[in-house]
């Protein structure tokens, strides 16, 4: 699929009745055509739905544990949030945030000791089923009933499907874009100074000439910027109708179906045709790399991609996109960017669970949990100010629902709208449209709903596999960088091991499993 971003309105698969084709496993949908996301939520505190009053509540502090910079004014903030939900529900929050590089390994170590936490953000790339099933978070549909009604008002029945684990479920996802598409973007002052035509580009190896010129007349810039490995430069998005599915050991795709089919055959990285794919993609990042066009350190370096772009070194990268991706990189680094989208937006089960708050299994108070869960989806001014800081400190209101950040003010830099509670109810920003939540909405409703979605691959049987498979991974990741002589006798290399590793065996029971719930839930 081959489109400019506003190309998106066009419909790509209408999502008719989404909760009608919901999975049968759910225990906590609603029947009946799927509720458009809001764009309008409660406009005070008092239309919240009713909690318990605060004198009828002992006291409780809720520790709220997510990822994201500390910034010099956290303190100021969670002062004031807990200033007014003292007084509403006799609770205080504990703001703990954790830088994303160290994020992953902190709070994993913190569920390993058995510290107490309540609110913990996890999402499905920080492995959150694998935490599930190690008995991590607490199933919330009965907190959900009892204290929730806020959250279940608000949220598109279709993100309580996917954060289930045998029916039942274990986290709250932000209420934000339920999909993604994939996209190149690109600094638009790049683009119009050497007339690149973006909307030609619709591969990797479609760059090539563009990076020439950028290598030549721009040393100082970098044309794709690698940090290690594994990544897969939307190999498959661009070049086949597969999808990842089932285990990622590694956070290397290795089992894969035809989207566009209904037979849900599972491939694997073992299959030709996924080979050959492997190998194009490995073969041209070599060459990429021998060109100058890669960094030099790409094998070895740390330093995230946000902070290169920043510094103004990075003309071109790959995203997700969503209506407004475009103005909040330029939010974040003040640079001009454009996107070519190439990937349309499909649901998927990892993707609709992409951001989420669970509650631990360790927290001493979860019902109190989840009344704060509840403000933070439906009170506006809980959540701008966890987002957005204090008003007259950190920004200046220049409407209803708009303001201007107040620079180096001390809070407000960390991209905090996507990470917790609803993003519906956020203040919109300088260059942010009027109807940023009415195509968001629209986005969301037009996008193809992937054959597998809410489907959760069990580990159980294969748990000794999928460790010997995510060694093999680590032990040549650098594969994907360009920074290895031949790639393609190293990736044969590697599948065989990928195949004395056992990776046939997770295949036949990922297809197990696919079968029974495809039987159980399509439609």
């Amino acid at each position: 699929m081959k489109r400019r971003k506003s190309a998106w309105l066009a419909p790509l698969a209408l999502v008719v009745g989404l909760s009608a084709v919901l999975p049968a496993c759910s225990s906590g949908g609603k029947e009946g055509a799927a509720s458009p996301v809001p764009t309008a939520a409660p406009s005070s505190s008092a239309e919240v739905a009713a909690s318990p009053q605060a004198p009828a509540l002992e006291p409780y502090e809720v520790s709220l544990i997510y990822q994201g910079k500390p910034q010099k004014d956290d303190a100021l903030v969670e002062e004031k949030l807990n200033e007014y939900l003292q007084e509403k529900i006799n609770t205080t929050v504990a703001l703990q945030p954790i830088a994303p590089s160290d994020y992953k390994k902190k709070t994993e170590l913190m569920m390993n000791t058995g510290e107490k936490m309540d609110l913990v953000f996890t999402a499905s790339w920080l492995d959150f089923f694998a935490n599930v099933t190690k008995g991590a978070f607490l199933e919330l549909d009965t907190l959900l009933e009892q204290h929730g009604a806020g959250i279940k008002e608000n949220l598109n029945p279709l993100y309580l499907e996917a954060p289930r684990y045998k029916g039942a479920l274990y986290a709250i996802p932000t209420n934000k874009e339920i999909t993604q598409g994939k996209a190149f973007t690109y600094r638009k002052d790049m683009i119009e100074k050497y007339n690149i035509p973006i909307e030609k580009i619709n591969k990797m190896a479609d760059l090539e000439p563009y990076f020439e010129i950028i290598k030549q007349k721009e040393p100082d810039m970098i044309n794709v910027y690698v940090a290690g490995g594994p990544t897969s430069f939307m190999m498959y998005e661009t070049n086949s109708n597969y999808r990842p599915i089932g285990p990622v050991p590694g956070k290397l795709p290795m089992f894969f179906i035809d989207y566009k089919v209904q037979d849900m055959v599972v491939k694997s990285v073992l299959d030709q045709e996924i080979v050959d794919i492997n190998k194009a993609d490995a073969e041209l990042f070599r060459k990429y790399y021998e060109k100058g066009f890669i960094n030099a350190d790409a094998a070895t370096t740390t330093t995230n991609v946000a902070d290169i772009r920043k510094q103004g070194k990075l003309w071109m990268q790959t995203t997700v996109w969503k209506p407004g991706a475009d103005i909040e990189l330029k939010l974040s680094d003040n640079f001009d960017w454009v996107s070519h989208v190439v990937e349309e937006p499909i649901v998927t089960t990892d993707l609709a669970s992409g951001s989420m708050l669970s509650i631990s299994r360790t927290s001493k108070n979860p019902e109190r949990a989840m009344m704060v869960l509840n403000y933070m989806h439906t009170d506006p001014y809980v959540i701008n100010l966890l987002v957005n800081g204090i008003e007259d400190k950190h920004y200046k209101k220049v409407g209803d629902n708009r303001i201007e950040p107040i620079a180096d003010s001390g809070y407000g830099e960390t991209g905090l709208f996507w990470v917790l509670g609803n993003q519906f109810l956020n203040y919109l920003k300088p260059g942010q449209p009027d109807d940023l939540y009415e195509s968001w909405k629209q986005f969301n409703n037009d996008a193809t709903r992937f054959p597998l979605l809410g489907f959760v691959f069990d580990d159980t049987k294969v748990k000794n596999e999928i460790a010997q498979l995510t060694a093999v991974v680590n032990e040549y990741k650098v594969i994907s960088t360009g920074a290895v002589a031949k790639p393609s006798e190293m990736l044969d290399e590697r599948n065989a091991k990928f195949k004395a590793g056992g990776l046939e065996k997770v295949k036949a029971e990922l297809q197990t499993q696919i079968d029974a719930w495809w039987q159980e839930n399509k439609k």
